[in-house]
């Protein structure tokens, strides 16, 4: 296992405490519950908030969402990121992944802007 795993192998100490288990009569590999508050605010109802208010107004901050849910900012950093699968660009949130259309759109764009510029492009630049 550790010529395969390399660093990420588990320790000899850990296979044995598997193996124990297993012998006492464990059936699953998952994680037993742990002792603690469970997760509360990453829910499916908070998620459609969260997108409800940045579709709404891709300009919104953390800080704000978050005032207005009554949640941490990291949380709905989290929900942002992770779940909506979106980032912050030029302080508005936009998805990760472009869709065809938007690709298309993008590429047609900028001929007619390289177009519009010609051979001029040098002074275009320098004007600006």
């Amino acid at each position: 296992m550790a010529s395969v795993l390399q660093k990420s192998a588990p320790s000899y100490k850990m296979v044995k405490k598997w193996a124990r288990l297993f012998q006492q009569g464990r059936e699953s590999c998952e994680d037993d519950p742990r002792p603690g508050r469970p997760v509360t605010v990453v829910t499916e109802e908070n998620v459609r908030k969260i997108e409800k208010l940045v579709l709404a107004d891709r300009r919104i901050k953390l800080w704000q969402t978050a005032e207005e849910l009554q949640i941490s900012k990291e949380r709905v950093g989290e929900i942002i990121h992770e779940h909506m699968n979106m980032t912050k660009i030029s302080a508005r949130w936009v998805p990760k992944m472009l869709t065809p259309f938007d690709k298309q759109r993008r590429l047609q764009t900028s001929k007619d802007f390289l177009e519009l510029v010609g051979d001029n492009l040098t002074k275009f630049a320098t004007e600006l």
